[in-house]
């Protein structure tokens, strides 16, 4: 999708002040006026010729009136960004420097149309259980929110070595070095009737999985949570480690809790203690490195009942089996259990 029309925002450096830009025509040949408002120095214009990659926006401006001690070329280079602005740093050809910061400004009719701004937002959020999902899935859900936003542009970022944001249109054509990422994010923002923003933020990560649904309507935010609940909950999957709101290591930290008691010895206690916190981190580190929280794709994932359940299967697996394991320790402690040869 084309880069936005209108952006105001922030000046750093050895100049300081507000800036207002205004872009028109199209990504790779944009033209128009840049407008800084320095403390010390006063207004500026600058007319721009600009280039948009889909990720860094690049400028080149010369003064539209030449007053005293302006630069004669300005230039500067912003990488946009998960929230939608874009950052970067400029220079002049009189050695002045800095970085900059601009949000879009590109707002309906409505929002200037006199219509009350409400005094409160209202935010819907949702965690999910562990995450299994390719590319083509990040994009039909990307398609799917970006139904219910006629203004906004849907932003993928992603970490495949370095993080990277791009706009839905261009992540679809992009071509991976990688087959994985551990982390991906989807978010959009535009204005409502109010002219207050409404977004939605997915992110699938290896700490939490997450969407949230924030504006000014407590309707909207919240049927918007529930569609993507209802999108997003056939990608999940079943592990031992999350089930249930705990999981098998809380499990099997409590139950030794109320075992210990019975035990003859400080020296029976501490091996439980310690077998049961081996085996816990024994299950974590085999989950860490063969099913991770969240297993993003960029290519197409294997299809069909046994790709899908074996992960989940798996991870049963080691829990039950920890939990068995657990058992004879206790067991052979307390003396029910003796070993062969004894």
């Amino acid at each position: 999708m084309p880069v936005g029309k209108l952006w105001a925002g922030k000046v750093y450096g050895t100049n300081t002040g507000n800036l207002f830009v205004k872009l028109e025509g199209e990504d790779k040949a944009l033209k128009g006026t840049l407008h800084h408002n320095d403390p010390d120095a006063g207004i500026a214009v600058y007319d721009i010729a600009a280039f948009f990659d889909g990720t860094t926006l690049s400028l080149e401006g010369r003064p539209s009136k030449q007053m005293n001690g302006m630069p004669n070329l300005v230039k500067g280079t912003a990488r946009l960004q998960p929230t939608g602005n874009l950052e970067g740093q400029w220079e002049t050809d009189i050695g002045s420097a800095g970085t900059f910061v601009l949000f879009p400004h590109d707002r309906g009719e409505a929002s200037v149309s006199g219509v009350p701004v409400p005094d409160q937002m209202h935010s819907a959020r949702h965690n999910f259980g562990p995450i299994e999902i390719d590319r083509d899935q990040i994009v039909a859900l990307g398609d799917e929110i970006q139904r219910g936003f006629t203004k906004g542009r849907v932003i993928v970022t992603f970490v495949a070595g370095t993080e990277q944001s791009r706009f839905l249109e261009d992540f679809k054509r992009l071509n991976f070095n990688v087959d994985r990422v551990n982390l991906v994010k989807l978010f959009v923002r535009e204005p409502d009737p109010s002219g207050i923003d409404k977004s939605i933020t997915v992110e699938f990560g290896q700490s939490v999985n997450w969407a949230m649904c924030q504006g000014v309507s407590e309707a909207w935010a919240l049927g918007e949570l529930e569609r993507l609940k209802r999108d997003i909950r056939r990608f999940e999957r079943m592990y031992a480690t999350r089930a249930i709101g705990g999981g098998i290591n809380q499990i099997m930290l409590v139950c030794p809790l109320v075992f210990l008691p019975s035990l003859a010895n400080l020296k029976d206690r501490a091996v439980l203690m310690g077998g049961v916190v081996a085996l816990a981190y024994a299950v974590t580190w085999l989950h860490t490195h063969y099913l991770p929280h969240s297993a993003i794709y960029l290519s197409k994932r294997k299809e069909g009942w046994l790709a899908r359940f074996l992960p989940s299967a798996a991870s049963w697996l080691i829990g039950i089996a920890a939990s068995v394991i657990a058992t004879l320790l206790g067991a052979y402690l307390k003396g029910w259990l003796a070993l062969p040869g004894q």
